[in-house]
């Protein structure tokens, strides 16, 4: 297997000044590991491995579940690997050649190679320096970047922001949470996130009194007033 290079996010983060930093907490890669057999026996390992599970009415893969690193692994009877709970490439590649060592015990007249391993989509967060008074104005995002942002706070809190150009997504909260995705390397996670941060910072605001007086998890933009009766007035 060819040798890649990865850098790691301690001590060579490309952020710059004053910029919040993301960090890493989920990757999505694929493996393929090779072996002389046409069609792996996914019920036999399934036997075999007592942290698997493998319904074939249900799935075409069996899950494998890992405890160092905490990997969760979707194998396939072709030999695909998909791992996902890595939060380094290192933990990606060492969890494909684990399972790999799993079927030759499982299977020792044959041999299993691991042929590839490549990242298909890094998660990363981030935290807004918003302070308890503060917070991410994201009805204000949606009413100015609207052609690239997807918002239905009925159906879900969080604004779905896709600049033009950018290798990466955002996922936004009014809290001030950043989860940025759709990157396959640090770079783009880093570099993207650079270049969205003076976006996203113009819309740190402070929370209106009615807001900061009911919490968090109230959304700013609804105000209303209380009858005695109980019902509300707009």
């Amino acid at each position: 297997m060819r040798k890649r290079r990865y850098m790691s996010l301690e001590g060579q983060s490309p952020a710059l000044d004053g910029v919040p930093l993301p960090v890493v907490h989920n990757i999505v890669a694929t493996a393929q590991i090779d072996s002389s057999l046409t069609q792996l026996d996914l019920e036999k390992i399934r036997q075999l491995l007592p942290f698997s599970f493998y319904d074939r009415s249900k799935f075409a893969a069996i899950t494998i579940r890992l405890s160092n690193p905490e990997c969760t692994t979707l194998l396939f009877s072709s030999g695909k690997l998909v791992v996902t709970g890595g939060r380094t490439w290192y933990e990606s590649v060492y969890s494909s050649l684990y399972v790999a060592r799993l079927l030759g015990e499982c299977i020792p007249s044959e041999r299993f190679t691991l042929a590839q391993c490549a990242v298909q989509n890094m998660v990363a967060h981030v935290e807004l320096p918003v302070g308890p008074h503060g917070m991410l104005d994201i009805q204000a995002m949606y009413s100015r970047l609207g052609l690239n942002c997807t918002y239905q706070k009925r159906m879900f809190p969080g604004l779905i922001y896709r600049p033009e150009a950018s290798p990466v997504v955002l996922l936004c909260f009014y809290s001030g949470k950043i989860v940025i995705t759709g990157g396959k390397t640090l770079v783009d996670i880093y570099e993207g996130w650079n270049r969205l941060w003076p976006t996203v910072k113009a819309f740190v605001v402070d929370k209106p009194p009615a807001q900061d007086s009911q919490g968090a998890h109230a959304d700013p933009h609804t105000h209303c007033k209380r009858r005695k009766g109980g019902k509300a007035e707009p």
